[in-house]
């Protein structure tokens, strides 16, 4: 369902990745307050993390507007956020064979998370489970990117995703079918986040994905290659 209305691209040049940023700051910085809108300039929002992170965006397939971001930070000698922010139960180890990251700076911008849904198979949702259309909309883009983060794990070697959420979200995504599993207490990280981790290979095999997302994602560098054809 998710790949009727929206699509997922890795963002492997400059310019998808300024794309990325740009989300960024529109959500952390002008949305919602979470950075200093002043400490970007370029109204990019970026930190040090970035140099050994995986960038993802979302498109609305129809509109082509730019409408949510995902990194994957790859751990990579130091520690991930995930460790100095909260008191993780085990190591987070990564080697040459079987590497760890960490979901991070998932995001959907405000006229999505506060607008007007697709209708069709998004007004059926309403009336199969209870919820608005609005809530089921914001859920489903927020599970085509962890799919994509799962699809780039297996293509990649990754034994281990690890994330903060809040017990909210962590209720929806567990009540759904997928498997977390919590790796400490609660944090304070904008807000109460609470430490999980996904299997890669086990979430893989999951059915939890039938009827959410079958594709993952595309290049970015992709789109203008097809234009140039």
């Amino acid at each position: 369902m998710f790949d009727n209305y929206f699509e997922v691209f890795l963002a492997d040049t400059e310019e998808s990745r300024n794309i990325h940023y740009s989300i960024r700051y529109q959500v952390y910085c002008e949305e919602m307050g979470f950075e200093n809108k002043l400490d970007f300039p370029t109204e990019m929002e970026f930190d040090e993390d970035d140099a050994k992170s995986v960038h993802f965006i979302v498109r609305n397939k129809v509109t082509k507007d730019w409408i949510g971001a995902m990194r994957l930070i790859n751990k990579k000698g130091g520690l991930l956020p995930i460790e100095q922010s909260c008191e993780i139960d085990e190591g987070i180890s990564t080697n040459d064979i079987f590497k760890s990251v960490e979901i991070s700076r998932l995001c959907l911008v405000k006229e999505v998370r506060k607008g007007n849904p697709p209708i069709g198979e998004m007004e059926n949702i309403k009336r199969q489970q209870g919820d608005t259309p609005q809530v089921e909309l914001n859920r489903l883009i927020i599970w085509g990117l962890f799919y994509a983060a799962v699809n780039y794990g297996r293509k990649n070697r990754i034994s281990n995703s690890y994330f903060m959420t809040t017990k909210v979200l962590a209720r929806v995504l567990t009540r759904a079918g997928l498997n977390l599993i919590k790796v400490g207490g609660s944090c304070q990280h904008k807000g109460e986040r609470f430490p999980f981790k996904m299997n890669t290979e086990e979430v893989c095999k999951s059915d939890v994905w039938k009827n959410k997302c079958s594709y993952g994602y595309s290049l970015f560098s992709e789109i203008k290659s097809a234009k140039a054809a």
